[in-house]
């Protein structure tokens, strides 16, 4: 148990800096009516875009890792199913919702401020608090819901193919990877099936990262991980941009191999889902008032810098009062044994 403990914590600083990454990668990119903070064509852009990139993907790892192990732990059975979907509706879907509304509200205000119609679409409302905006054409209020999309496939699927995995984990990870290979390829080439909205795109990641907690438990070699992590690699080589799969593949063997503590960024793992809920309200509309005014590099580099402070400082309340509580609303519901 304090083997896994151990992986816990480096897992928790490794999601710490990816939300970090991605709120970057989102400020780098800002642009509003006013225009771009970057250029397109910046060296800065061209520079630290490959390293920014795919930057998300390193969810799904944690994810697959995490709750193989949270459902391995709480002795999950199928008729378990409803029980595990209402916890993670709970965990995922209270804090989500909260941020929408103010998002909603705060967009609202300053509509009306501007003179423009408030009106709300009630279902473009509905589809993002149901994840679901990317099958009818709606636009999400907040980007990163998307991901969030894929997330709550994962739950839909893992419930449903736990026993399965775990009878037998190296057959069936390998073979469903294997079948992921032509599947997102087909769906990158043709246009006969865009993949990018499912959980197929990104299954891998969350095959990977299933694979790295059955390592963990000496219940997986080396070699069957090697294996499924190449047969990954060859689906996000084939299926998905350039450079997207490249920092989520650098950060396996930190997530494998790191013992170390780091206290800083375990606490900012530890919020990380608030913070990327809420570093477009904070760190956006700070830069949305004054992205505008840098001209010079320096400036634009040192309104990223408070972008990401403000964000942190909005997200920690946010944290405290709504994301903890829906923790412990989920974890107050219990498996029936």
């Amino acid at each position: 148990m304090n083997n896994t403990l151990s992986k816990i914590y480096i897992l928790d600083a490794v999601r710490g800096v990816a939300a970090m990454i991605v709120a970057l990668y989102h400020f780098i990119h800002f642009s509003n009516h006013h225009g771009s903070l970057f250029d397109e064509k910046a060296p800065i852009l061209k520079t630290v875009d490959p390293f920014l990139h795919g930057s998300i993907c390193v969810f799904f790892i944690i994810s697959g890792y995490v709750i193989f192990l949270h459902l391995e732990r709480n002795g999950y059975r199928i008729q378990n199913y409803g029980i595990f979907l209402w916890k993670r509706i709970l965990r995922m879907h209270l804090p989500l919702s909260i941020c929408l509304l103010l998002i909603v509200a705060v967009n609202t205000v300053f509509q009306s401020y501007l003179g423009l119609a408030t009106e709300v679409d009630p279902g473009r409302l509905l589809a993002n608090i149901t994840l679901t905006a990317s099958f009818f054409d709606y636009e999400w209020y907040n980007p990163i819901f998307w991901t969030l999309s894929i997330e709550f496939q994962f739950y839909l699927v893992i419930g449903i193919l736990f026993s399965l995995l775990q009878k037998r984990p190296s057959v069936a990870l390998i073979s469903t990877g294997l079948v992921l290979i032509p599947l997102n390829y087909i769906g990158n080439h043709t246009s006969y099936f865009d993949t990018t909205p499912y959980l197929v795109h990104f299954g891998s990641y969350f095959l990977i990262g299933i694979g790295m907690y059955l390592f963990h438990q000496k219940r997986f070699s080396a070699f069957q991980l090697s294996v499924l992590i190449a047969i990954g690699a060859i689906d996000c080589f084939l299926g998905q941009p350039d450079y997207y799969y490249v920092l989520p593949f650098l950060t396996i063997p930190i997530m494998l191999f790191v013992k170390s503590r780091f206290r800083l960024l375990e606490l900012s793992g530890e919020v990380s889902y608030s913070f990327y809920l809420m570093h477009g309200m904070f760190g956006g509309w700070f830069l949305y008032f004054t992205a505008r005014y840098a001209d010079q590099t320096w400036e634009k580099i040192g309104l990223i810098i408070l972008a990401l402070l403000i964000s942190y400082a909005g997200s920690y309340p946010f944290y405290k009062l709504i994301e903890k509580s829906s923790f412990r609303l989920s974890r107050n519901i219990k498996y029936k044994k």
